[in-house]
């Protein structure tokens, strides 16, 4: 790792075995700023959770780790450019996984996979992404009403008749957000870096999420480092420790101080963290490819870590 990175939370290189499990959480801020479908068991609105007198949103983690690997993986292509595909396989695609030299790369080792081939083979997720809920009070009466339109351009078929086909969407609106912890188990510091890259280049999350523009800008405004766990839930911090009338920064700050262990680094905006370590500007710059050598970085990390995790399979 060419990046500087710190001595808590992360381990040194990859292994198949975890001997040991150091943690990273980000506290990652989603903000909501165009209406946004996230659906589950209902297909015109998200499941709901109350806390208090108030019903919020309820999200399955998986809905933003998936629109994340798409983002990251669409990066390895593109950063693949040298055509011998060092950090993906031409005939790899997400969620068809063939063999495992096929499947192994950043994307892979990070988040997991399950082989479905004639091969059996599991790489175990080292990302854990929770149940998330907005901080806001979700609206069921607050529809979103439309109709079906043809071909004409109007709401009447050719024969002149008037369309009766209607689609109510409850959405999540502008000025709600969600808090997300996402948690690194045992990661390198290349996940990391990738894992940021992808929550910070990804702003399209939901269901219908192809006939909207960027709909969720997401912030990291907190760290967590630990030698052990150092998983947070989104639940606990709405059930005890906020409510619509506290500044949400205050309310995780007591949240996570109130949960401290003794081997945390906390870091961040949240009250009580320390200011963010010089390592994790330069990280999230690069992440957020907005330094200059973005891509190059990138690319050499990544690179080395797949080669690295390639030799430890190949000794397996």
């Amino acid at each position: 790792m060419t990046l500087e990175t710190p001595e808590t939370g992360l381990v040194e290189s990859f292994d198949i075995y975890r001997k040991r499990k150091p943690s990273v959480t980000l506290i990652v801020h989603r903000e909501i700023v165009e209406p946004t479908l996230f659906r589950n068991s209902n297909h015109d609105r998200a499941e709901t959770q109350e806390f208090g007198d108030k019903l919020h949103a309820q999200v399955n983690g998986e809905k933003f780790t998936s629109k994340e690997r798409l983002t990251g993986l669409d990066l390895l292509r593109r950063l693949d450019d040298d055509l011998e595909n060092d950090l993906v396989h031409e005939e790899y695609a997400y969620n068809e996984p063939t063999d495992l030299d096929e499947s192994l790369n950043v994307g892979t080792l990070t988040y997991g996979l399950a082989g479905t081939g004639e091969q059996d083979f599991a790489i175990k997720s080292r990302v854990v992404e929770g149940y998330t809920y907005t901080t806001e009070e979700y609206d069921l009466m607050n529809k979103e009403t439309r109709n079906a339109v043809y071909e004409s351009g109007t709401m009447r078929t050719d024969e002149n008749e008037q369309s009766e086909a209607l689609f109510d969407f409850v959405k999540v609106q502008p000025g709600n957000s969600l808090v997300h912890f996402i948690t690194l188990e045992a990661a390198t510091p290349e996940m990391l870096l990738y894992v940021l890259h992808n929550v910070l280049n990804t702003g399209k999350y939901g269901a219908r999420e192809t006939r909207t523009g960027r709909n969720v800008r997401n912030n990291v405004i907190g760290l967590v480092l630990g030698d052990h766990d150092t998983s947070l839930s989104t639940g606990e911090l709405l059930m005890e420790y906020h409510d619509s009338d506290a500044d949400l920064n205050e309310s995780i700050g007591a949240y996570v101080d109130d949960v401290r262990r003794s081997d945390w680094e906390v870091y961040g905006e949240i009250d009580g963290g320390e200011s963010f370590p010089s390592w994790f500007g330069r990280l999230h710059s690069v992440a957020a490819r907005e330094a200059e050598d973005a891509d190059e970085v990138l690319r050499d990390e990544f690179r080395s870590l797949t080669e690295s995790a390639q030799a430890v399979f190949d000794e397996g």
